[in-house]
């Protein structure tokens, strides 16, 4: 597998990592080339220059990508995003003659293919791999409409074990993710704003980091919002929060909202794929802050509302298992082993 992985935060390291583990149990050899330092078994790096960092992936990557196909007998190359690590399992693919498969996981496909470069990038490695599984329905249909190659949906797990409802005194309002424009979490301030000017005076948490952290601190100095960073166990806080809110309005599953629903934190979110498929059916995705907040402010003071909410969400969240994607992953594996 190419791609993110941990100690990298963020929901495509936590997808391979997760993937590999569950392969493993199912017997199967897993190796993982990646950008950021790992000890782990199986886990292969590159240190890299912190400029044009995906330009030295590929080219260190290739060298490594060779090594590690060789050394451990690699039969399938199994890209994770549709910019440099698709690009390099392509090239890979076609320098060692193995079966390769991508994974698009969102922003690859809903942000930069409409970039008027890397969207040529992104559409070059979408096109030259013949079979491409979406994290979501949604995005599954979006490559049925720019490519002849096979496309099929697995969704994203939890680990339930990690991730459940806790008996404690609840506190607070969360956001999780990286303070990029992609994610969108200036609109998490206006929705804190919108909340204190009705007297909702809930504290307010973001955990992520990113280049628009000062100007959201700026943004929003008096609000008693308290920013954390990046955090590893966020288990620890979905468990805590009142609500947790999704910003981005590209996601194309949202992972820290299943992982929200799995601790049965009523999860409010503007409209995207993935908090669609998750969420759309049960009036949770709102088409603006002014909705969310109204949702909010529902929340807070209806406790039979976010009662029933609570429960749905977590029983929606028993559907999917990262058992089930890695059996899921397997059949294709096989699927494109036996052609």
């Amino acid at each position: 597998m190419i791609g993110e992985y941990p100690p990298k935060i963020g929901g495509i390291s936590t997808h391979i990592y997760y993937l590999k583990k569950e392969l493993i149990k199912l017997n199967q050899n897993v190796f993982v080339l990646t950008y950021s330092k790992s000890l782990e078994d199986g886990v292969y790096y590159n240190k890299l220059p912190n400029r044009f960092r995906g330009f030295f992936f590929i080219l260190f990557g290739l060298f490594k990508g060779i090594y590690i196909i060789r050394r451990n007998k690699i039969d399938i190359i199994h890209s994770h995003f549709a910019t440099t690590p698709g690009l390099l399992g392509l090239i890979l693919s076609l320098i060692t003659r193995k079966k390769r498969i991508l994974t698009v996981h969102g922003s690859d496909v809903n942000v930069f293919l409409r970039r008027k470069y890397i969207g040529k990038i992104v559409n070059f490695v979408i096109s030259n791999h013949p079979l491409i599984i979406a994290v979501s329905p949604n995005l599954a249909n979006k490559l049925e409409n720019k490519s002849n190659n096979v496309i099929v949906s697995i969704s994203n797990g939890v680990d339930s074990l990690r991730f459940f409802p806790e008996d404690i005194e609840r506190q607070g309002i969360g956001f999780i993710g990286a303070l990029v424009n992609e994610k969108n979490p200036k609109a998490f301030i206006k929705i804190i704003t919108g909340l204190r000017k009705l007297g909702i005076m809930e504290p307010a948490y973001v955990l992520g980091q990113g280049y628009l952290k000062k100007e959201l601190e700026e943004m929003s100095s008096g609000l008693d919002i308290c920013y954390l960073g990046e955090i590893m166990d966020t288990e620890n806080y979905l468990k805590k929060f009142k609500i947790f809110i999704s910003t981005s309005r590209t996601e194309g599953f949202g992972l820290s909202i299943l992982d929200s629903m799995s601790c049965a934190t009523p999860v409010v979110s503007l409209m995207s794929p993935g908090s669609y498929f998750l969420l759309g059916d049960l009036g949770l995705v709102v088409e603006n802050e002014n909705e969310a907040i109204s949702l909010i402010e529902k929340i807070f003071k209806d406790q039979s509302f976010t009662n029933d909410i609570s429960k749905k969400i977590l029983e929606k969240s028993k559907l999917f298992s990262w058992e089930k994607c890695a059996l899921e992953n397997i059949k294709i594996y096989n699927k494109v082993l036996l052609k």
